[in-house]
């Protein structure tokens, strides 16, 4: 009797070995308020830790909120200092605290709110990707007018390079034909020397009626500094070269124009209530093939979350250019744009 208990008991543990490993493979996220998370953390990026959950599919949970953080998975974990690690992560010692656990076996004790960024490290393409996709309309029936407006920023991280696509369209719909008033699309990359130093590149498309600009393609190369960071906030300076090819809504092509341009991003994002997240690109150019001509571009978006991972967005761009293709009538174009977003 005894044998046949024993036997049953060893049948069980066998079949229970598979899940056993397969939840040690899991990360953990454990909250203030007793819930445990038990997925693939994705990443911790202004304030929030992004875990794929077993059991609620993708989620975000401000870091003020989380307990302890335990990994299987390894990170690279970047703290309001500017300091880096490569690891994984333990509980600490006391709540709201983490152990890092380095690559060489060095401890390290960090509270989870100074963790500014954190970025996982296995080949797994898709869990690496995140972002935001987001659609407005207007319409009045005064003018008969109605206009578009299409916008999406996607974001995948590895251990030394930092990727974004960023794309927007404004259309306007009048007498049921629609017009291509302003496009933007942009690829913008930095590969990290150290926690501050990085080399960046950008390739962006640009179409804008108002400045009698049909397209403009153009590719920048250069270097930039993390002048701030904190878990809430980033601030990145950038300068170099950029190569831009234009055609003017006339049809007249410009050739190969350099710039010198001045790049300022910066993102704040604020984990408490309300919450709600500022972005804003501004970009000054100084031509060297055409002498005197300076242009500023730039974008601002801000975004409410209403309810989980739906947003309220409000979106300001500028233009400006002392010297824009053929005969333009207009230097300078800005509009303020609002919609919805979702988060994946």
């Amino acid at each position: 009797m005894a044998r046949k208990k024993l036997l049953k008991l060893f049948f069980i543990i066998l079949c229970l070995l598979p899940v056993i490993a397969w939840c040690q493979q899991r990360d953990s996220v454990f909250l203030k308020n007793g819930q445990v998370l038990i997925g693939d953390i994705k990443n911790v990026n202004y304030g929030k830790i992004t875990i794929d959950d077993v059991d609620l599919n993708l989620i975000s949970v401000k870091l003020y909120k989380v307990k302890k953080i335990k990994t299987n998975n390894l990170f690279k974990v970047t703290t309001d200092d500017k300091l880096v690690y490569i690891g994984t992560l333990n509980a600490g010692d006391r709540d709201g605290w983490a152990k890092i656990v380095t690559t060489d076996g060095e401890k390290i004790s960090l509270n989870i709110t100074r963790i500014s960024t954190m970025v996982f490290l296995e080949k797994q393409f898709f869990k690496r990707l995140d972002g935001n996709v987001g659609a407005g309309f207007s319409f009045t029936k005064s003018s008969g007018i109605g206009q578009v407006n299409l916008n999406s920023t996607i974001n995948y991280v590895t251990r030394d390079f930092e990727n974004q696509l960023k794309a927007s369209t404004i259309g306007s719909i009048d007498s049921s034909k629609y017009s291509r008033d302003n496009e933007n699309v942009e690829i913008f990359s930095n590969y990290n020397f150290n926690s501050s130093w990085l080399a960046v590149g950008l390739l962006a498309y640009q179409r804008n009626l108002e400045l009698s600009l049909s397209r403009r393609f153009q590719e920048m190369v250069g270097a930039g500094n993390k002048v701030l960071v904190r878990n809430n906030m980033e601030l990145l300076v950038t300068s170099g070269l950029s190569f831009n090819q234009e055609k003017s809504t006339e049809d007249v092509k410009s050739g190969v124009l350099l710039e010198v341009p001045i790049m300022a991003r910066f993102n704040f994002f604020n984990f408490q209530h309300p919450n709600i997240q500022i972005s804003t690109s501004q970009t000054l150019f100084f031509g060297l093939t055409q002498k005197g001509r300076v242009r500023f571009s730039g974008s601002t978006d801000f975004s409410w979350e209403l309810i989980h991972n739906f947003s309220f967005t409000l979106s300001l761009y500028n233009n400006f250019d002392n010297q824009p293709p053929a005969t333009s009538p207009s230097k300078t174009d800005y509009g303020i744009v609002m919609g919805l977003s979702y988060k994946f």
